[in-house]
């Protein structure tokens, strides 16, 4: 008498769904960590990781505490000013961007961070800052200041000897948009072009998604 065939065995099948379970979680925990240490080079790092607190010295007297920016959304950007093409390029195209938001009635400051405090004094600083529009503010500091700050805003620096016993540096060179709280609220993005950074800087002083 003919019997209908039996079923096959649910085992290997319950056994391969384990094993993808297993790879899809082991794959997980390596993008986590991935991303986890992702913070130096100019790729932004978790939002929550990024940014902190700084007192530095202002390129336009005094001092810079980012206590007092509270309630109020900026840019950081970090470089030197022996830096010989990106910095100045990227001031100056970031101060274009400024005064045309300034000029569309919007308010935003930024702050160029020296990477190099040690020949960046204040009153180089100055000097250096006056090639550019009085909307960034050129900071400086000890070297203790300048590597906490550099710490805490995952910014990479690599300090590279030249012949002759002098050096450069290559340093992270994104700018960083901070909300009005100073967390970190993603890259500015001017290689696309300035209408969609200055729609990026809107999104960032009215406090909405700025990426």
């Amino acid at each position: 008498m003919a019997t209908e065939p039996r079923p096959a065995s649910p085992a290997p099948q319950r056994g391969s769904t384990l094993i993808l379970i297993a790879f899809a979680l082991a794959l997980i925990g390596i993008v986590g960590a991935t991303v986890a240490f992702l913070p130096r080079g100019d790729r932004p790092a978790a939002l929550s990781v990024v940014g902190g607190p700084f007192r530095l010295a202002s390129s336009k007297g005094g001092v810079v505490d980012a206590q007092a920016l509270k309630g109020k959304p900026f840019l950081v950007f970090f470089g030197f000013t022996q830096c010989p093409n990106v910095c100045p390029t990227t001031l100056a195209d970031l101060g274009t961007l400024l005064d045309e938001f300034g000029a569309q009635g919007g308010d935003l400051q930024a702050y160029y961070i020296t990477l190099d405090p040690e020949r960046d004094t204040p009153e180089v600083m100055r000097e250096y800052m006056a090639s550019f529009t009085d909307r960034i503010t050129g900071l400086t500091g000890t070297p203790q200041e300048i590597e906490r700050v550099a710490r805490d805003y995952r910014a990479f620096v690599k300090k590279v000897p030249l012949p002759g016993g002098d050096y450069t540096l290559e340093h992270t060179l994104m700018v960083y948009m901070m909300d009005r709280n100073g967390g970190f609220a993603g890259p500015l993005d001017l290689n696309a072009g300035h209408p969609l950074a200055l729609e990026q800087l809107r999104k960032l002083v009215s406090g909405g998604r700025t990426t």
